[in-house]
């Protein structure tokens, strides 16, 4: 191996060594980040509101609410492998990944509008079912952009600094889209009401809000869709003629036994799904405890929110500059300990007596710093995981000789589904075990059981953090063996090249 590849790989020689590994124009990088606003959109509202308005609006069961999700998700991450197989091996004049690109927003938006438009007639199971079928069917509709839209990113390029940047923009753009939603839900279709001081309590502010949501959708997917066409037919094209396309990714029972024999993936795989039960527990219960414990208004609820996804906006714009200075792993294992350590602590402090619980102004303030704080921490833990992950396609390759995005990311987004259901199920029979009470005033609800809620969201997700990051730092991946395996990859192609 070469001094010149390893500068290349760095960021800090030329870049147009081989194909794939140029500057990638800014318009690509744009159009490919704004198809994550939908991620955004989807997040924000299925995630952030959908477990609360079940609970607390609707009236469904904690237990039946997080059941439904649970199956729900774990179904629809069993899919996210055989979507992501399916595009690695589908051919057409579109390339790989466009013809699903095309296929899922207008079905999603219209399963988005019905999950938060169920009948009144209908009892607990009815509820439950309703909830389960469009949960269901909604996150697979996600799927069939989501998982080839991950996977395309990998194919844009593969040079290791241009995929932090890559990865970049596709989490800047994800955080727009929840920016939007929770704008939109909180300064338009929350709006405190004398029926409803607390705005997110009234059921006839969801329905209009789904159907913005699923507008929003459309537009974005379809734009992003055409806006990256060019150059996904250029990567189809080059894969094709270097014959890498021609390897195909394999039966999807075989990629998956195959890829856990790679250590990288492996590693990758099982911290993730660790860590993300965190995040699914902390996104069933985010509004329950700005509502409950905290018991801020409805505009104190909206800037804490709002305040931390500007904080991973923010921390995603140094996401770059910390991997060339530290490498990947180490830059993701400390921004995510951290991200949760301030969360925690800030409840740590409430309990003890520490914080003005009843000034409500000044407790807004301290809280939208808090969780920016956090989110800025986290930001780049965000962007990294993803370009993480494209070095494993690339280690996938070079070991075992087949174009696998699609798979990877497929099983990439099993976990994150699969673990925030596993989250949502212990958050909704959590709610059950401590009798948190539904569809009552704020103040109704007994102390024990807001700081009982507390300390599920805050400190006891600390320990899935350590556990999930300690699993993390043996992932063995790291710039120079990065830089290792694309030279292989580069000769083989050259070879290949000229043997035809």
């Amino acid at each position: 191996m070469t001094a010149s590849v390893v500068e290349e790989a760095d960021g800090r020689g030329p870049m147009d060594a081989a194909p794939g590994r140029e500057r990638l124009p800014l318009t690509t990088k744009l159009s490919y980040g704004l198809g994550e606003a939908a991620e955004g959109v989807k997040t924000a509202t299925l995630e952030t509101f959908l477990f609360f308005f079940y609970v607390q609006v609707v009236g469904l069961s904690g237990s039946l609410t997080g059941l439904a999700l649970m199956i729900a998700l774990v179904f629809d991450g069993v899919t996210d492998p055989i979507i992501g197989n399916v595009s690695d091996n589908f051919r057409s004049r579109l390339g790989r990944r466009h013809p699903f690109l095309y296929l899922a927003p207008i079905p999603l938006a219209v399963c988005l509008f019905l999950l938060f438009s169920p009948p009144a007639a209908l009892g607990q199971w009815g509820l439950f079912a309703w909830l389960l079928g469009f949960t269901a069917a909604g996150r697979l509709m996600q799927s069939f952009y989501f998982v080839p839209h991950m996977a395309l990113g990998a194919e844009l390029s593969t040079d290791f600094r241009e995929r932090v940047s890559v990865s970049g923009f596709r989490a800047l753009f994800a955080y727009i889209g929840r920016l939007a939603v929770l704008g939109l839900a909180f300064s338009v279709f929350f709006k405190s009401t004398e029926a409803f001081p607390n705005g997110q309590l009234d059921p006839a502010a969801y329905q209009p809000l789904a159907t913005v949501c699923g507008a929003l959708v459309i537009v974005v997917i379809f734009a992003s869709a055409l806006g990256t066409q060019r150059r996904a037919q250029e990567v189809y094209a080059r894969g094709t003629a270097n014959g890498s396309l021609a390897i195909g990714s394999g039966g999807l029972v075989r990629n998956l036994l195959t890829a856990f024999r790679l250590k990288a993936f492996t590693v990758y795989f099982v911290a993730i799904l660790i860590s993300y039960i965190l995040g699914g527990v902390q996104a069933a219960l985010n509004i329950h405890l700005n509502t409950y414990f905290w018991k801020l208004p409805t505009t104190g609820v909206q800037a804490v929110l709002v305040a931390n996804v500007f904080g991973f906006m923010a921390g995603a714009f140094i996401a770059r500059a910390l991997a060339h200075r530290f490498d990947k792993k180490p830059v993701y294992v400390a921004c995510v300990v951290l991200s949760v350590i301030v969360p925690a602590a800030t409840i740590g402090l409430a309990l003890a007596g520490a914080f003005p619980l009843e000034d409500k102004g000044f407790l807004t303030v301290l809280l939208a710093t808090s969780t920016f704080v956090a989110g800025f921490i986290g930001g780049p833990a965000v962007v990294v995981a993803g370009a993480m992950l494209a070095d494993v396609a690339d280690a996938y390759h070079h070991r075992f000789r087949g174009r696998s995005e699609g798979f990877l990311f497929g099983a990439s987004a099993f976990t994150r589904k699969a673990s925030l259901g596993v989250g949502g199920a212990i958050a909704g029979v959590a709610l059950d075990l401590i009798n948190f009470p539904r569809g009552v005033p704020v103040d109704a609800v007994p102390r024990e059981a807001t700081v009982q809620l507390a300390i599920l969201y805050g400190p006891a997700m600390l320990i899935f953090t350590c556990i999930s990051m300690s699993i993390m730092w043996t992932y063995p991946l790291d710039r120079r063996r990065h830089a290792e395996i694309l030279a292989d990859l580069e000769r083989e192609e050259r070879a290949a090249a000229s043997d035809r």
